[in-house]
């Protein structure tokens, strides 16, 4: 069984943050057992949170990567290729006859656009969601004098929504029994 060391930590957390290996991999590569990698997590709290760590680190550069990969593919991108044809030069070598270098634009692709597309639609969607549900826990009080009657308080309440850019409709409008004075409008 191999010794549990710090530098043996730094070794499995640097390789876990450079790929997605394996832990077999990891074992093979740094001559462990998977039992004593195992044991090591199960039993040794700072090996198991340095090991979640560096798993987050990968995860967060990976995404990073795929994200600029995905704007490139939506952006285009510019693949250059060489040619390059040798003639012998009669002295035992070659010398170049020609070199052609070619550009081309590549655009994006049609499955990289939609899924561009409906990632920014979830997102929208979760937002949406998230707000109606904030507003349902916390509604708004407002308490309007007697002079205005209940549609005018609605009125004002929906023109105070659209201002605050989240155009919910009020609907219930509640009159508190103690107070004559007041028609209370709940958002």
């Amino acid at each position: 069984m191999a010794k549990y060391s710090e530098r043996l930590v730094e070794k499995i957390i640097r390789l876990i943050e450079e790929d997605t290996y394996t832990i077999s991999e990891i074992c093979d590569a740094l001559k462990i057992s998977r039992n004593s990698f195992y044991e090591w997590k199960n039993t040794k709290p700072e090996f198991c949170q340095a090991l979640e760590d560096a798993e987050d680190r990968r995860d967060s550069s990976l995404a990073i990567l795929a994200r600029r990969s995905l704007r490139e593919q939506l952006e285009g991108y510019v693949v250059t290729t060489e040619k390059i044809v040798y003639q012998d030069n009669g002295y035992d070598g070659e010398t170049v006859k020609s070199k052609t270098v070619t550009r081309k634009k590549v655009m994006a692709k049609a499955a990289v656009i939609k899924l561009a597309l409906e990632r920014c639609h979830k997102k929208q969607e979760e937002k949406k969601e998230e707000s109606k549900t904030n507003i349902r826990e916390n509604p708004l009080v407002l308490k309007f004098p007697k002079e205005v009657n209940k549609e005018e308080a609605i009125e004002m309440m929906n023109d105070f929504r659209k201002v605050l850019n989240n155009n919910h409709p009020i609907s219930k409008v509640d009159k508190e029994e103690d107070d004559n004075d007041y028609i209370v409008v709940k958002v």
